[in-house]
């Protein structure tokens, strides 16, 4: 539970400009004296790297209580975002962290702060060992709903909308998609790579894909949408499709799943619940 006072406020601010689209924030609370009980809600959006008031001080001799509030990134690259409470001009930071494009920040009494994927699902990281919340922090995400290819033009790569991990430029990051799927035939082959910020100063990975029960197919590649073609077999169920190795992007941006299916109009399916793994190493 947050309880703001009459002195107390909560604000938003970036670390630095954005791009195109400030990031929009929301919240309801209720204020409560002795005798009465008001909700209410709050909207505004971010201002660059000037303190917003997001949630504003209640009256005197009331509590203002947060239910709920959220961050939406609607920017078109990642952001880092502190939300801290000014209690008499003192700053108490609440969260800070990068919020990819798409991404919603969350906060209720029940589970705190959280951060949802562009899928709707929640963001997860596991702590290894001593290290700090950055370097050697392994990230999940996951797939929250299936993505289809079949588009009408063979061969056409498409994102796995929903399946990405935000980058920072300049810093090198590994990464491993695990994404199980399925295909109308099992005469229609398929490709997996990824796609991410123009010119990486650091781009090696390496794919594999089902081609046959006991057979599969392996590229490894330093340019994105790699492969250019599709393989020409899968099986109708029981395919995997598994991409890992290092990015060192130019650029903030997101890295993501990309597909194709090797015959026009012939699905690949993308299947809820494959994860990305990744963590920033240098």
């Amino acid at each position: 539970m947050i309880v703001l006072t009459s002195t107390d406020k909560i604000q938003i601010v970036l670390a630095g400009n954005i791009t195109a689209n400030h990031l929009q924030c929301s919240s309801f609370w209720r204020d409560v004296t002795a005798t009465t009980y008001t909700p209410g809600r709050s909207l505004a959006v971010s201002n660059n790297t000037t303190d917003v008031d997001f949630i504003a001080s209640p009256g005197e001799s009331t509590q203002r209580i947060i239910d709920f509030l959220s961050v939406y990134n609607t920017d078109t690259v990642n952001s880092t975002v502190t939300i801290k409470i000014d209690a008499s001009g003192t700053d108490y930071i609440l969260w800070k962290g990068i919020l990819a494009t798409g991404e919603l920040l969350q906060y209720n009494d029940k589970a705190g702060f959280t951060v949802m994927t562009i899928a709707g699902a929640i963001k997860q990281s596991q702590m290894l060992g001593a290290n700090n919340a950055v370097i050697n922090t392994l990230n999940v995400a996951v797939l929250a709903a299936d993505v289809v290819n079949n588009n009408a033009s063979l061969n056409t790569i498409a994102d796995v909308a929903g399946l990405s991990f935000p980058v920072t430029a300049g810093q090198t990051y590994w990464f491993e998609f695990t994404i199980p799927y399925t295909a109308q035939a099992t005469t229609t082959g398929s490709r997996w790579s990824i796609n991410g910020p123009a010119s990486p100063t650091l781009l090696n990975y390496r794919s594999e894909y089902t081609l046959a029960a006991a057979t599969t197919t392996v590229n490894s590649a330093t340019a994105y949408d790699t492969p250019a073609a599709s393989n020409a077999t899968s099986l109708a169920a029981g395919n995997v499709a598994t991409i890992w190795g290092f990015i060192n992007p130019s650029g903030n941006g997101n890295v993501i799943a990309r597909f194709a299916s090797e015959i026009a109009n012939s699905a690949i399916t993308a299947k809820a619940g494959a994860t990305v793994r990744w963590m920033r190493v240098i």
